[in-house]
């Protein structure tokens, strides 16, 4: 308990003792520091000592003028920024900037920049996600090959984390809406400044975050937590292509199941290799296991809790959701244009990722930067097998009023070597996504309906 307790407490700290152990539930004791010095879902309550970091805000209150179905508004619009790092002054804030992003300064001199806001923590979760999340403090646990996490419903599993494991679970398993219909579009921006443009209609069905939903239902390798169906709409070359999956709590005895239709052949195929660093995305852009921070099996790597860091980090970013700018102009060459980023100054949890003896994978190294509110993997810098810092990713968010919390959005990917950058999930030239409203049946995630889809 002492050593959860200093966690709190800390800069940054060496926690490498917990790489690999197995983890239990917390006390009742620790757990009463839910809602009381540790937000509902675990980040401490009190801002840090100069003022620069608030004190979490629960009453936040939605903007009068957003009506459900709408775009996002965003709440700080009137706000300036109150100072901008730059290639010229980056020495200045370099304690507080990942080594991905301080690459990017040096990468692009002339033109990156990070525009630092006033942070705010104003965020409401929903009763169901608090009440799941303090329930689950004290009744699930982690399996000893950390691949399997056990009596978890929900909400965040280990809001109070003892290992990298911990926290990289909570990174998928925080919160959700249980149902998800949203038409995104995904972009690559190659050296040059030329992009390519794709697109997607993508359902979720989160039956871990379904209110109807039990403890325990997930532990088993009989029960999806998540189904997935992706149809590509864009390009021309994609369009037709469909995928499904199916995500499963216990990943030690049930790998994630997973199809795919080709309009070319006209067959539904397993698809096993919807996993680790196979590559997906648009133009095969990035890996499976890079998605929005870190996304299937831990098995692979050694998890080891760095600690906590204040750090500038994407956040609040409704202004870059703007619909009325081109492209070209939101997706510069190189990196997004700062014109419409906004950083904040947060603590993230760091977590870094040792590659195992005897495994592959095309990083060996990872280190996850994950925000303690909200646990989203705000940033990710990701090493190659020479030890060189290759790619890093920055993951966008918003507070999303119809389904109470700040949620991640657009998720950056860059390779510092190629200089060229994935943007998935743009929500900029699409409908607004629909949140637990007309859900689908699970009979719908089936491979029977990527054939109905293909033949349409």
């Amino acid at each position: 308990m002492k050593i959860r307790k200093s966690l709190l407490a800390v800069t940054i700290t060496s926690l490498s003792l917990f790489a690999g152990s197995v983890s239990a539930a917390v006390s009742e004791e620790e757990a009463k520091q839910l809602g009381t010095t540790l937000t509902p879902m675990g980040a401490e309550m009190a801002g840090n000592a100069e003022g620069t970091i608030p004190a979490w805000n629960p009453n936040f209150k939605t903007p009068a003028s957003y009506k459900k179905g709408d775009r996002y508004v965003d709440p700080y619009a009137d706000e300036k920024p109150l100072f901008t790092i730059t290639a010229e002054n980056m020495e200045q804030y370099k304690d507080k900037l990942t080594p991905g992003m301080q690459a990017m300064f040096k990468n692009y001199p002339d033109t990156s920049k990070m525009p630092v806001y006033p942070s705010h923590r104003d965020a409401r979760y929903s009763d169901y996600n608090i009440e799941q999340t303090r329930k689950n403090a004290t009744r699930t646990t982690l399996s000893e090959d950390q691949n399997s996490v056990v009596n978890a419903v929900g909400g965040a599993p280990f809001p109070i984390p003892q290992s990298g494991a911990e926290v990289v679970w909570n990174i998928g398993l925080a919160k959700s809406a249980y149902s998800t219909y949203k038409q995104v579009q995904q972009v690559v921006t190659y050296r040059n400044g030329s992009q390519l443009v794709g697109g997607q209609n993508r359902y979720d069905y989160y039956a871990y975050h379904d209110p109807d939903s039990e403890v325990g239902q997930f532990d088993s390798s009989k029960n999806p937590i998540l189904y997935t169906l992706i149809e590509s709409t864009a390009p021309t070359r994609d369009k037709g292509k469909s995928y499904l999956v199916h995500e499963f709590m216990d990943r030690s005895t049930k790998a994630r199941a997973a199809w795919s239709y080709t309009p070319g052949v006209r067959r539904v195929r397993r698809a096993p290799t919807i996993s680790f660093d196979t590559p997906q995305g648009l133009a095969n852009w990035r890996t499976t296991d890079e998605s929005f921070g870190f996304n299937g099996s831990l098995e692979k790597y050694n998890w080891t809790l760095v600690g906590k860091q204040e750090m500038y980090i994407p956040y609040n970013n409704n202004k870059f959701e703007n619909a009325d700018v081109e492209m070209s102009e939101l997706l510069t060459p190189g990196h997004a244009n700062p014109e419409f980023m906004r950083y904040e100054l947060h603590r993230v949890w760091v977590v870094k990722a040792k590659l195992k003896e005897g495994e592959r994978n095309i990083f060996k190294t990872r280190v996850l930067y994950i925000d303690e509110d909200t646990w989203i993997a705000a940033a990710v810098d990701q090493f190659d097998n020479r030890d060189n810092l290759w790619r890093t990713s920055m993951g966008l968010s918003a507070n999303l009023y119809d389904v109470q919390g700040v949620f991640p959005r657009t998720f950056f990917y860059h390779d510092l070597v190629s200089r060229e950058y994935f943007a998935d999930e743009l929500y900029n030239y699409t409908k607004p996504a629909l949140y637990n409203e007309q859900p689908k049946a699970i009979s719908y995630f089936s491979p029977g309906t990527l054939r109905k889809l293909g033949v349409r």
